[in-house]
């Protein structure tokens, strides 16, 4: 038979008597002698005021673009359709020039890490077979925000992009081998942003591109 006073055995006693004086802590005790009326009436308020909270976080939640971005503007007042459009319409023309540069440094941080891990793999391929990639975008025909909801505490906005770009791939000798110099070519790009909703900051990151020639 084991020694009553284990120190092992001392400490589960204590264990369980601490558990036991918590539960009775949160739970109270029960007499016997509670008005049953008084607790269904109890319940029933507890359980209006959790539908309460859950038709109130519903009315909250945006469920249309509209919705969203007018979310986005009462939670960010520095936050307008317009000028969204035009910083994702800047950071596309810088993006579409420093891939084609091969020098991902200055928009690292506004491009999520498989869209910098794809992009970088591109370069790296076309580094090893001696060509050069040439963007130049000559104009935008339209930008406008086709998407936007709110997804596990973020905001995702996608932008398609109607643009006439010249692009063409040099080979080692500067040979044009694919494109061509003077035709622009017709682009619609889609590219959906993302903001953490914590993120007081002004900034978004690119997260995926979708392209249609």
């Amino acid at each position: 038979m084991g020694n009553p006073f284990d120190p092992f055995n001392l400490i589960l006693f204590l264990i369980a008597v601490v558990g036991f004086i918590r539960l009775r802590m949160i739970l109270g005790r029960r007499t016997g002698n509670e008005d049953p009326l008084s607790q269904n009436k109890y319940a029933s308020r507890v359980s209006a005021d959790i539908e309460a909270l859950s038709k109130s976080r519903q009315k909250k939640q945006p469920k249309n673009k509209d919705d969203v971005l007018q979310f986005l503007s009462n939670e960010f007042p520095e936050f307008n359709k317009e000028s969204f459009i035009d910083g994702a319409s800047n950071a596309y023309e810088m993006i579409l020039k420093d891939y084609a540069d091969g020098d991902l440094k200055s928009i690292k941080n506004i491009i999520s890490k498989d869209v910098y891990d794809g992009f970088n793999e591109a370069i790296i391929e076309r580094k090893n077979n001696n060509k050069k990639l040439v963007n130049e975008l000559i104009a935008f025909d339209k930008s406008d925000i086709i998407g936007a909801k709110i997804e596990r505490k973020s905001a995702l906005l996608t932008v398609e992009f109607y643009s006439r770009i010249i692009t063409y791939v040099l080979d080692e000798n500067d040979q044009v081998i694919e494109g061509s110099k003077d035709n622009p070519i017709s682009v619609i790009d889609q590219w959906t942003f993302k903001k953490a909703l914590k993120d007081k900051s002004p900034s978004w990151q690119l997260i995926s591109t979708q392209s249609e020639i």
